[in-house]
């Protein structure tokens, strides 16, 4: 059942995002040849680059904004009648809407990487794309260990981090949904005191770290990237699994 609620989640999204998506690399080509063959003046062009960059921003903001949009309409609203009557847990929902948010960033960390391609295949040449690659390629190879285990650190530190925030935002938005009223508000001042708890929470693990020392430091800076938002994404998916849960008022 899992993978049919992350099915029918990414299916309404694609519905809503692959024209904006079509659009980017549309805009992202013509934008790219205008370059290429100096139509760089002018205010056709001028249009064109305010498109390009409104598409590439525009992409960014309609993906944060269907992933909430999906979350709300799905468990918070009147879809949430349906939802609820399936033989799904509250749990597997929850699941199901992280798991669909986080396909989707990737997704649109995808497409931005595609424009990138075009961009410099059209600009320059296919071959020298090919060249640029190999020379990453290349450079990997001559990066010595301890830096790759440090960048796989932060790879890893960021899509937690990532995984951490969505479930902050549905988090928020369920609290907001506590209340009858100014329920927007109410979940935009929950994530303000949020970060800034979690703020106070990251200097006091810097200084712990600042603590430690002898061959110890280096595994605990690990273990400080790592836990906190492991941690805070267990809080706060168990806050919004308490609330749609035991506190949902659909009415």
């Amino acid at each position: 059942m899992l993978g049919k609620l992350i099915k029918y989640d990414f299916k309404a999204m694609f519905r809503s995002l692959y024209p904006i998506y079509v659009a980017l690399i549309a805009l992202t080509t013509v934008f790219s040849l205008m370059v290429k063959f100096n139509f760089d003046q002018g205010l056709l062009f001028t249009i064109f680059a305010f498109l390009f960059v409104a598409a590439l921003n525009g992409s960014i903001i309609a993906c944060v904004f269907f992933v909430v949009t999906r979350f709300s309409h799905g468990l918070l609203k009147n879809e949430g009648y349906l939802s609820f009557a399936l033989p799904v847990s509250t749990a597997t929902h929850i699941l199901a809407k992280v798991i669909n948010a986080i396909i989707w960033a990737f997704i649109e960390g995808l497409m931005l990487c595609v424009c990138m391609v075009i961009m410099g295949t059209v600009m320059g040449s296919i071959k020298e794309v090919a060249f640029f690659f190999q020379e990453v390629f290349r450079a990997f190879d001559l990066i010595e260990r301890d830096v790759l285990v440090a960048v796989l650190q932060v790879i890893v530190f960021l899509i937690l981090e990532m995984i951490a925030s969505v479930c902050l935002i549905y988090a928020a938005m369920a609290v907001g949904h506590l209340f009858s009223k100014n329920q927007k508000m109410i979940a935009v001042a929950f994530l303000i005191v949020v970060f800034v708890l979690r703020s106070f929470l990251w200097v006091s693990l810097v200084d712990l770290t600042e603590v430690v020392a002898g061959p110890t430091h280096m595994f605990v800076d690990d273990l400080m990237l790592i836990i906190p938002p492991i941690v805070l994404t267990g809080l706060y998916a168990t806050l919004t699994w308490f609330i749609l849960d035991r506190r949902l008022n659909l009415e």
